[in-house]
């Protein structure tokens, strides 16, 4: 087996992790941008640090189904993005049999979160996986964004109705 490089096929499947990363980081870029207003291109705070700030002003807001599920949505996302670190700064190794032989490459990810190391087939199903993971993460973005939206908007209106002239 020639190691020089991995299958082409397992090179794609990386490929789409990258971009249902990108993919999963500028939703929650986004949604936090929502919650609380920055300019996502001069914040350069990390995207986990993003994400524990916009979850700590959700839970100042008034307790409701969608602040809630913005709150559930950036835990999954949270766990999403710690897996897509794990796999994007693994250290590619290449994995032998009992004799010796080669059988291929894995990604070897370094223990974060409480996770144990875990070596990765860098195999098109284990690759799969992860990119679904992560296009699951993203899943329900576009309606939380919708809920808190209207939220901020009947605050306001509700805020305004409010003062005093």
């Amino acid at each position: 087996m020639h190691l020089d490089e991995p299958p082409a096929d397992a090179l794609t499947a990386l490929g789409r992790i990258a971009w249902a990363a990108i993919e999963l980081e500028s939703c929650v870029i986004d949604l936090c941008s929502l919650v609380k207003p920055v300019n996502p291109r001069t914040d350069r705070r990390p995207v986990s640090k993003q994400i524990e700030h916009a979850k700590a002003v959700l839970r100042c807001w008034t307790p409701s189904e969608s602040r809630d599920a913005a709150i559930s949505w950036l835990d999954r996302a949270a766990v999403a993005m710690d897996r897509r670190n794990a796999a994007l700064h693994a250290t590619p190794m290449v994995r032998f049999g009992l004799d010796r032989r080669p059988l291929g490459y894995a990604l070897g990810e370094m223990p974060r979160a409480g996770r144990p190391y875990f070596s990765r087939p860098f195999e098109v199903d284990a690759l799969t996986e992860l990119r679904d993971v992560l296009s699951e993460a993203a899943a329900g973005w576009r309606e939380i964004m919708l809920a808190l939206d209207l939220a901020l908007r009947a605050d306001q209106v509700s805020a305004e109705s409010g003062r005093v002239e």
